[in-house]
Formats: C-alpha cells, structure tokens, sequence
C-alpha cells in the first residue's frame, strides 16, 4: 500500500477486509497509540452500521442507479458527459452524505441509557440440580420473585457466598437499587479472582455492564460490553453486537 494513501483510506480498508495480516497489525497497534485515529475508526463503524442496520444500503443503491441512468442518458454526447460528470458525482455524494449525516445525528439524539438497557435486561432464571427438593432461603426467595426478601437475608449473612452475593446482585437490579447491584457483581469477581475461580463471572461481568449502564456510568459499561464482544467463548457474546456498541459509544459521547 502506498504510504500517500490517507489515513481515512487504510482504515476503510480495515473496515471492508481488504488488509494483509502484518499491515493489519501495524495498524492496530496504531490504533491503541492514537486516540484521535480510534475516534475515526468509531465514526466509520457508526456510518457502516447506519448504512446496515436502517436501510440505507437500498437507498444508496437506488441513487446509485439514478446516477447511472442520467450517465446513460447523455452517453451520445461526450463532451456533455465531461463537463456534467464532475457535478453529476457531487450531487449524489452530497445525497449519500446527508442521508447518513441524518441518521448518525437521530442516533445521537435518541440513544439513552434506559433504551439501551431495555434492549439488553432479561432477569436471570437460576438453574437447580436434579434431585434437588429445597433451595437455600435466598434462592427460593429469588425463585418466586420476592425481591425484598433475597435482600433482607442476604443482609444478614456475614460472609455471603458468591452465588449468594451474586442472587443478591439480580435482586437489587430487579428493585432498581444499582449501586448496590454493582457491588454485588463486583464482589463475586473479586471473590473468583482471588480463589482463582470462575463461578458466574460470565454472568456477572454481563449484569455488572448492565447495572453500570442503568446508573448512567457508561464509561464504566462501555470497557466490559467490549471485553464481551471481543471474547467469542464468554457466555454473553451473542447479546453483545457490534450495532449495540456503536450505540453505547454514541451515549458516552453524549454524556
């Protein structure tokens, strides 16, 4: 590739695939060093997914045809093609531009916390062996939705358990408390990582993204839905799409 080909250029490129695999990594490794070039990055992700994820993709290519036709339609006479074509392309970038320039900015404006989190929340069912006749008092609590009561007990334990601190967790998400949902996820993390553990880490990085969000601590959010995306074996991945990131950096850049 040559090095006159602009930065705007190369990152198109990585967007579409088109790179060989060291300049890929040269480029990422860019990309970690420059904060300015990752905000492009962004930016030209967004208008991907835009074009993707709205339709614009078959708008495009409607005015892409018109384009073309009116090139037809003055095809008999050359020199009208050399003198038109020049406004004939700006035209229709321009049309291109604004189209997705408009639905970038009802990105902007209509991205919230509370959708996105609409979008992502399902409470949590929890799982019970075979054979099993009784939950402990929590579980069946949480089981039958008395919210309330998973928090009264687990109030009273000295030193709550992982799976207890972590029902806890679902129940103060579920009564709207998230300040103390995300210390609930946040201990059993701290309780994995230094049992070297991994009992509902999955589920609790997820649910902590979440409570995060719901609190409006999106740049808390924003780092742990990334580590869910970009990990093809976490539990969560499938939740986390490449359109629901862009929409999450949009509200970090709003907020």
């Amino acid at each position: 590739m040559s090095n006159n080909i602009s930065q705007t250029e190369r990152l198109i490129s990585y967007i579409d695939g088109d790179m060989g695999d060291a300049e890929k990594i040269l480029l990422q490794q860019q990309l970690q060093a420059d904060k300015a070039m990752q905000q492009e990055l962004d930016n030209l992700l967004l208008a991907t997914d835009v074009v993707k994820n709205y339709g614009l993709s078959n708008r495009v290519a409607n005015i892409h045809t018109k384009m073309m036709n009116e090139m037809a339609a003055t095809s008999t006479q050359q020199k009208a093609i050399v003198r038109s074509l020049p406004k004939l392309f700006m035209k229709y970038a321009a049309v291109i531009i604004l189209l997705v320039g408009m639905f970038g900015l009802y990105q902007y404006f209509a991205v919230s916390a509370d959708k996105l989190y609409s979008e992502q929340y399902s409470a949590y069912t929890l799982t019970t062996s075979r054979g099993n006749e009784t939950l402990p008092a929590i579980e069946q609590a949480y089981s039958e939705k008395k919210y309330n009561e998973v928090i009264a007990a687990f109030k009273q334990q000295r030193d709550a358990s992982v799976k207890e601190n972590f029902v806890a967790g679902q129940a103060y998400l579920a009564e709207a408390n998230y300040a103390d949902a995300i210390n609930c996820f946040k201990t059993v993390l701290a309780k994995n990582s230094s049992t070297h553990t991994g009992l509902l880490s999955d589920d609790s990085e997820y649910y902590l993204a979440l409570s995060y969000l719901k609190n409006n601590e999106t740049a808390e959010a924003l780092p742990l839905f990334k580590k869910i995306h970009n990990n093809k074996e976490h539990l969560y991945n499938s939740k986390v799409s490449a359109w629901f990131l862009r929409k999450l950096q949009l509200l970090s850049w709003k907020q």
